[in-house]
């Protein structure tokens, strides 16, 4: 999924968590947004530190607490998730390929470093997407983040198969192609601008490249 600007992904989240506390001016959204990013920052330093997930739940409880808000309803999570539900897409050519994938007999597994397992799972529903994965795995239940091994244990076991069968394909290449390399497993990365992943088996420009680097690699 690509992300749109950041700093409106926060924003938007922020200002459907005060309306469900029926805030609306838009001076009150921005003091609560800034206050926001540096909650959230604190914890993405954290995770990222440790490598242990830290739910989103705590980190909306305190967001609100500081707001006066005791009580964290399911409607905040809503409103948690509604950035990603909104205002990301799916990659150009990501049906065409899981449905290529698939029909090749290959098992799919998500494997997603996220504070909040079912906002990953609302989004692949709502695209039409969650039916071409056997498991999605996340941070969340996991506990660990990618790179820790674990999280890839637990997708592996998932699906009934061993590193040496499995190749990761993702966009980061510490998350992604390091930790799947740690674990014996083969990595395509998936090519991002800026960055680069030199330990990767192969790189994906465009998602339609994916069915034939696997059967080059493997």
């Amino acid at each position: 999924m690509d992300p749109p600007d950041l700093d409106d992904y926060y924003r938007y989240r922020v200002r459907n968590l005060l309306r469900v506390e029926g805030i609306e001016d838009p001076m009150d959204i921005e003091r609560a947004f800034l206050l926001y990013r540096r909650i959230f920052d604190l914890f993405d330093s954290r995770r990222r530190a440790s490598g242990i997930e830290i739910p989103a739940t705590l980190e909306i409880e305190i967001f609100l607490n500081c707001l006066g808000v005791r009580e964290l309803k399911e409607e905040h999570m809503e409103a948690y998730a509604s950035p990603m539900l909104d205002l990301t897409v799916p990659k150009p050519g990501v049906r065409e390929m899981l449905e290529e994938l698939v029909s090749e007999g290959y098992k799919l597994a998500i494997v997603s470093n996220t504070p909040y397992h079912e906002m990953i799972v609302a989004k692949l529903e709502k695209e039409g997407l969650l039916d071409f994965f056997e498991v999605v795995v996340s941070s969340h239940r996991v506990g660990v983040r990618k790179p820790n091994r674990r999280i890839f244990e637990y997708a592996l076991e998932s699906l009934g198969g061993r590193p040496t069968e499995a190749v990761m394909i993702g966009d980061s290449p510490y998350e992604d192609v390091m930790g799947a390399k740690r674990m014996g497993m083969l990595a395509l990365w998936v090519f991002r601008e800026g960055t680069s992943a030199s330990l990767a088996d192969g790189i994906v420009k465009s998602l339609d490249e994916v069915p034939k680097l696997l059967k080059v690699i493997a």
